[in-house]
């Protein structure tokens, strides 16, 4: 859960640096070519019960510094959305050209609405593990009497509850809903799935009947998932830090990532969300890449994508308490993070 900050070391990728540059495109008159950078934000589950997991939980120092509350997050949509950012799917920006050398990536043609600019959104963590249940964060993703994704959770007083107004999936569905324009031909974000303790809060990890049992209750959520513009990614299986891992930890866990997690979210891996952000390099790059992954998504305050030989990667900004806090400056350009603090959230210590 805890983060690591990288450095940010922009590289020329041919995008501006500056702020979004459009030209009129004559062939649709509605839209312009988009020319500008490619931002993206990520969170972790949402806390529906701040007062408890901040004061009497377990971890309130981490929860307060690595996640936000739904209240938080709730105040940022609108602001994304008054700020003229858009939703975009991550994958469908990039595209394969296929050489005399190889296969390489370009950026695809980006067509927006005048003023709009491109947002990708990606949630890690998604799998709700004991810690946070214990901490009163949602316990799973389930789909509600209308076929919705909706949150399951217990409260403090030990009520459960399913709702859609609780966690990141389903508030995005929600607002989207209201304000079709803020998602670009449906796109809404990615999870970034660990596997150890299974997906999205099933216990899918496994050879045994319950582990079945959990694959089987998870499957329908998934679909719906997919259904309604939500992609998946790796965040690994076991979540190591790759900048200290050899590669054999790094093989087994990916090899444990593609027959715990990878068959039931279907398709082939693409986009790899680095755990704490710390990227692979050398061998360990090499290996994720025969794996079949291609964008590489790391952590950074500024925007950059970078086109490589036959890959990509993509930093992200951090929205959590720390940077709420901490580093405001970071999240200025998206929205108000002095307006979007919950009160409810205490003063950040260490």
């Amino acid at each position: 859960m805890r983060q690591r900050v990288l450095a940010a070391v922009v590289v020329a990728t041919g995008l501006a640096a500056g702020p979004a540059a459009a030209s009129p495109d004559p062939g649709t008159p509605d839209l312009v070519r988009y020319r500008g950078p490619i931002e993206h934000i990520f969170v972790h589950p949402l806390m529906p019960s701040p007062r408890y997991t901040l004061r009497r939980g377990t971890q309130p120092q981490e929860f307060n510094k690595w996640s936000i509350t739904v209240r938080e997050f709730r105040r940022m949509l609108p602001q994304l959305y008054a700020n003229d950012w858009v939703l975009v799917d991550l994958e469908s920006l990039i595209r394969k050209v296929r050489t005399p050398r190889g296969p390489v990536y370009k950026m695809a043609k980006l067509k927006l609405p005048p003023g709009k600019k491109p947002l990708v959104l990606s949630i890690d963590d998604l799998n709700y593990p004991q810690y946070m249940i214990d901490n009163h964060l949602n316990s799973k993703l389930v789909l509600d009497g209308d076929g919705n994704v909706a949150a399951e959770r217990v409260t403090p007083n030990g009520t459960t509850l399913v709702t859609r107004r609780s966690e990141v999936v389903p508030l995005v569905d929600r607002f989207v809903e209201k304000h079709p324009d803020f998602s670009i031909n449906g796109a809404k974000g990615i999870i970034a799935l660990t596997g150890v303790e299974g997906i999205l809060g099933y216990r899918t990890s496994g050879d045994g009947r319950r582990a079945r049992r959990e694959q089987r209750r998870a499957a329908p959520i998934v679909e719906r998932l997919k259904a309604t513009g939500w992609t998946f990614g790796s965040h690994s299986y076991a979540h190591p830090d790759m900048s200290t891992s050899s590669l054999a930890r790094l093989q087994q866990d990916t090899d444990r990532w593609e027959r715990y997690v990878q068959p039931l979210v279907g398709g082939d891996p693409r986009v790899y969300v680095y755990p704490f952000g710390a990227p692979a390099t050398g061998a360990g790059l090499a290996y994720l890449r025969r794996a079949g992954f291609r964008i590489f998504c790391s952590i950074s305050p500024a925007a950059r994508l970078v086109l490589e030989d036959g890959y990509v990667i993509q930093d992200r900004v951090r929205v959590d308490g720390l940077a709420l806090l901490k580093q405001p400056a970071t999240l200025k350009r998206f929205f108000d993070p002095a307006s979007v603090v919950d009160p409810v959230r205490p003063a950040l210590t260490g």
